[in-house]
C-alpha cells in the first residue's frame, strides 16, 4: 500500500494551449479571447487552407477536420468560437481515458453520455487524498486517479535517488528532462520535501493528454484522436461505467 504525503508546491506554473485552430499557444485563461478575436482561423479564408473548402464550417470538428455532429462545450464553448469538436472524437478520446479524458481546449472536467455533455461538477471528499475536491471516478479526484493509475518512479533532486510517487508529480515539470517546481517527501535518505522528475523510461507511459502542453505532446494525442476516428474504432461500453463515458 502507499502512504499519501501531500505535496507543496513552491510556485505556480502557467499552463499554456495550443489553439487548434491556428497551432499558437496562448495562456489557459485567454484561449476563449483568442479564439474570438486574434486567431487567424477565424476568418473566412481559413477553411480553404485546410481543404475544407467543400464543407460546412459550422460541422467541421476542430481534430478530425471533417463534418461530424458537433456537441456543445458546457466548459469552453462559446457561438462564434472557432473550436469545435464532434461526437466520435469525442468518444475517442473518453475510449483512450480508461472512460477518463480531458476537454481538447481548456482541459476542463467533463462527461459525455446520450444527452451530449456536460460539466463535471460534483465535489466530495476524495476516498484516496481525502480532500474535499471534484471527484471524477472511483471517488477519486484526478490526481489521485492518475496517481494509481500511474505510479512512476521519480528522481529526487537531492540525493538523485529513485522513488515510487503515487501522484502525478510530472504535471509540475516544464520539461521531462527538468526537476518540477512542486515537492514530494524523500524516504530514500533526504527526509525532507523534494523536487523530482520522472525517470525516461516511465515518461513515455504517460498519456499524452495528460502531460503538460510545454512538452509538445498535444499534437500527438490529436493525431492518435484522428487515426482511431477514421479508422472507425468502435467503443466498447463496459458494464462498469453503464454505458456512459467520462471526460476529463
Amino acid at each position: 500500500y502507499f502512504v499519501i504525503t501531500r505535496s507543496h508546491c513552491s510556485a505556480a506554473m502557467t499552463e499554456t494551449i495550443v489553439c487548434p485552430g491556428c497551432g499558437v499557444a496562448v495562456p489557459a485563461e485567454d484561449l476563449n479571447a483568442h479564439l474570438d478575436n486574434g486567431c487567424p482561423s477565424s476568418s473566412s479564408g481559413d477553411a480553404t487552407s485546410l481543404g475544407l473548402t467543400h464543407m460546412d464550417e459550422d460541422k467541421v470538428c476542430s481534430i478530425c477536420f471533417e463534418e461530424g455532429k458537433i456537441l456543445s462545450m458546457p466548459c469552453c464553448g462559446r457561438d462564434g468560437a472557432s473550436a469545435q469538436y464532434c461526437s466520435k472524437c469525442l468518444a475517442v478520446i473518453c475510449q483512450q481515458g480508461q472512460g477518463v479524458g480531458r476537454c481538447p481546449s481548456c482541459r476542463q472536467h467533463i462527461k459525455i453520455d446520450s444527452n451530449g455533455v456536460s460539466k463535471t461538477e460534483r465535489k466530495a471528499q476524495c476516498v484516496m487524498c481525502r480532500q474535499h475536491k471534484i471527484i471524477v471516478d472511483q471517488g477519486m479526484c484526478d490526481a489521485c486517479l492518475l496517481g494509481s493509475r500511474f505510479t512512476l518512479r521519480y528522481e529526487c533532486s537531492r540525493c538523485h535517488r529513485w522513488q515510487r510517487i503515487p501522484h502525478p508529480m510530472w504535471r509540475y515539470q516544464s520539461l521531462p528532462s527538468e526537476f518540477g517546481n512542486c515537492s514530494w517527501a524523500c524516504h530514500q535518505g533526504c527526509g525532507d520535501y523534494t523536487m523530482w522528475r520522472v525517470s525516461p523510461e516511465d515518461a513515455r507511459r504517460i498519456p499524452d493528454m495528460e502531460c503538460p502542453e510545454s512538452w509538445g505532446r498535444r499534437e500527438h494525442w490529436l493525431e492518435a484522436v484522428r487515426h482511431q476516428r477514421r479508422s472507425g474504432l468502435q467503443l466498447q461500453q463496459g458494464s462498469s461505467s453503464g454505458g456512459v463515458c467520462h471526460i476529463m
